[in-house]
């Protein structure tokens, strides 16, 4: 049995796109919503749902950040949107943009629109939004012969809608109108899916075609492949399979709607191709139809056994009888090797299962037996939701083999808590797992170590939350860099160290201080057990650099530092990581300067004479005006904007001590 595979199953760019944005946001511990379900995909929608992303449609139920999805909305949606404060996210597709802009501008020229699609589609929704209330939907070509609405008349079409479809009620609407303007806004995605899959339906005696019940776009494409005349089978996840689609089955087709995940089509392939390789249910029933007196063992019959001779493709087992028994090579394992030698060895003792018997010939089972004895283990796991373990012995497309005395399959989205990018790291290594599907009848188990990861998780939160306390000393992780902050793992739970509290001098990004993997010792400021939220700080357990400001410096000395900062009033040069002064605007220059910027650069090096220390309230006044300091006044130009003098003495606490007390949100 062959199997072929559309290039073009899964995400379209502008689901992608939208799903892509929907994740980024949630793994910035964003609590994000989405204006109505992402995709009209229940596997992808408990997906986002796992990740924290929700949907919804009413603002009361709407988080701090919302995501337009692909399909988009209406200018009233829009609107109302924007003014609720929320963060808007806009992950509208661009065809459907150009569809909005182009039914607006008709509109605006007072052409009477009609747009074809599905009424209940919210694509089709939003675009009705922006047309006014000059508009017409027609989803069929029925519909569109019977259509009698006032000229002049323009058409556009669902971005999804069938590209066959749509040419027959195109012309069946300039037959009635022929000066219609037509506007074929068909996503080419759509257009070239579409034509790949009538040719792929040509190719094969079935196809499976994977999507959401309520996909309109899967929907199409089941109807192209029943009009080849192929049989075909509409499925949402390997759950919906059956086994006997597949009896005399030569040629299986796969294809997939626009809001189905590349994992969820990498498990049904991988499913089909077991299928194309399992020819148990054929050996058992030639089994069951041979004379049982002609038997020297009875299949089913349990043997113990010596290996006398290794071949590449099987081995010999003395097994105490007159004849020596026979294990093929599939049937040693379902580990997949080159040779049986990988496996066994001369003078081994094994077990076995008899699995054929006659006068010339005894065949065995390492394999069918393992699966008998390990599948009471199995069951019970599943049945009480408790782990197993197993070695993992393969890595194939779309997931893991695990030895648990059968084959045990893991998806890669279920490998671990965050998406792995190589498997092949895992080859060889003994993992712990949950069951999380289980089918006898076609030897399927359903593996997750991300399961098992997310319980120990929880109950190591759970210890860690009690445990912590506000003002303590803890070790952690870094597990995440953010051009906000450092998220730090304490034991199960994350805590956040906000950028301002990376150093006790001025940091830009925490990677110029932190990186991932590293383990460091924080101070724990707060711990909001029922959000679960940590905020934590790494400067808190350094030393204070104000410390050293009394031991290094004094009044009057003269040394060089680095202006880091211009404001109205002033200058901030740093003395030491750590310990800015001010150098006011008055005390730059012997001339008169209207703004520090006319004499003054962020990054330049200038010395500085100290006027004044205070280590308690941690302020140092600085000067440059002595006649060897002062740098050279730079004349304003002429178009610059005159500015109201600044009275030396008119700076507030706050702005004299500048950065020091910069908030979080700086």
């Amino acid at each position: 049995m062959k199997v072929l595979v559309s290039k073009y199953a899964g995400f379209c760019p502008g689901v992608k796109r939208a799903v892509g944005l929907a994740l980024n946001h949630a793994n910035q511990r964003e609590r994000i919503s989405t204006w109505g379900p992402l995709v009209h995909n229940r596997e992808t929608v408990d997906y986002l749902k796992e990740h924290g992303v929700d949907s919804t449609e009413r603002l009361e139920n709407a988080h701090e950040t919302i995501l337009i999805r692909s399909h988009g909305i209406s200018p009233m949606v829009r609107a109302e949107l924007h003014e609720s404060g929320k963060q808007i996210v806009d992950a509208t597709c661009g065809y459907v943009l150009r569809i909005h802009r182009l039914v607006e501008q008709l509109s605006q020229k007072g052409y009477w629109l009609v747009i074809v699609g599905d009424p209940l589609h919210p694509e089709i929704v939003g675009i009705t939004g922006w047309s006014g209330s000059r508009y017409s939907i027609v989803a069929n070509l029925q519909e569109a012969e019977l259509l009698l609405v006032p000229e002049p008349i323009a058409v556009v079409v669902q971005t999804t809608f069938s590209a066959d479809d749509f040419q027959q009620i195109a012309t069946a609407l300039e037959n009635k109108y022929p000066d219609i303007r037509i506007h074929d806004t068909i996503c080419p995605a759509t257009r070239e899916r579409q034509a790949e899959i009538a040719d792929l339906a040509a190719q094969v005696n079935l196809m499976l075609v994977i999507g959401g019940k309520h996909s309109a776009n899967t929907k199409k494409l089941i109807n192209i492949c029943q009009e080849t005349g192929v049989k075909t089978h509409h499925i949402e996840s390997t759950a919906d399979i059956q086994t006997l689609w597949f009896q005399d089955c030569f040629r299986v087709g796969i294809a997939a709607g626009a809001s189905t995940p590349e994992w969820i089509i990498r498990e049904v392939v991988e499913m089909v191709e077991e299928f194309k390789n399992d020819g148990l249910e054929e050996r058992e029933a030639a089994v069951d139809s041979l004379d049982q007196e002609t038997r020297p063992l009875g299949v089913g019959d349990i043997v113990v056994g010596k290996v006398v001779q290794v071949n590449p493709d099987e081995i010999l087992v003395d097994v105490g009888y007159k004849l020596e028994g026979l294990i093929r090579r599939d049937e040693l394992s379902f580990r997949k090797v080159d040779n049986c030698a990988e496996l066994v060895q001369a003078g081994d003792q094994i077990e076995a299962e008899v699995i054929c018997s006659s006068d010339d010939l005894l065949e065995l089972s390492v394999r069918k037996l393992a699966q008998h004895k390990a599948w009471k283990d199995v069951k019970d796991a599943f049945e009480n939701q408790t782990p197993v373990s197993g070695k993992v012995v393969e890595v194939v497309k779309g997931g893991l083999i695990v030895d648990l005395g059968l084959r045990g399959f893991m998806p890669a989205s279920l490998v671990d808590l965050r998406f792995v990018e190589d498997l092949s790291q895992f080859m060889g290594q003994e993992v712990t797992v949950m069951v999380i599907e289980l089918e006898k009848r076609r030897n399927k188990v359903i593996v997750s170590r991300k399961a098992w990861l997310q319980q120990q998780s929880e109950v190591e939160k759970k210890v860690t939350l009690e445990k912590l306390q506000e003002g303590s000393t803890v070790k952690g992780v870094v597990r995440r860099l953010t051009g906000f902050g450092a998220f730090v793992d304490l034991g199960g739970i994350d805590g956040l160290i906000h950028v301002s509290e990376v150093a006790h001098h001025r940091v830009e990004d925490p990677s110029e201080v932190l990186h991932e993997g590293q383990e460091v010792e924080v101070f724990v400021l707060k711990v909001d057990a029922n959000d679960e939220r940590i905020s934590l700080s790494l400067k808190k357990t350094q030393p204070d650099p104000w410390t050293q400001v009394g031991q290094k410096f004094r009044p009057g000395d003269v040394l060089e530092g680095k202006v880091v900062r211009l404001a109205g009033f002033g200058a901030f040069v740093e003395l030491i990581p750590g310990v800015d002064g001010l150098v006011h605007v008055s005390q730059i220059s012997e001339d008169h300067v209207e703004k520090p910027e006319d004499a003054l650069s962020v990054g330049q090096v200038v010395k500085v004479k100290i006027r004044d220390i205070d280590t308690q309230n941690k302020r140092v006044s600085l000067s440059i005006r002595d006649g060897s300091l002062t740098p050279k006044v730079r004349t304003p130009r002429e178009d610059s904007k005159p500015k109201e003098q600044l009275n030396s003495y008119s700076a507030t606490i706050g702005e004299r001590l500048g950065n020091l007390f910069d908030s979080k949100d700086e």
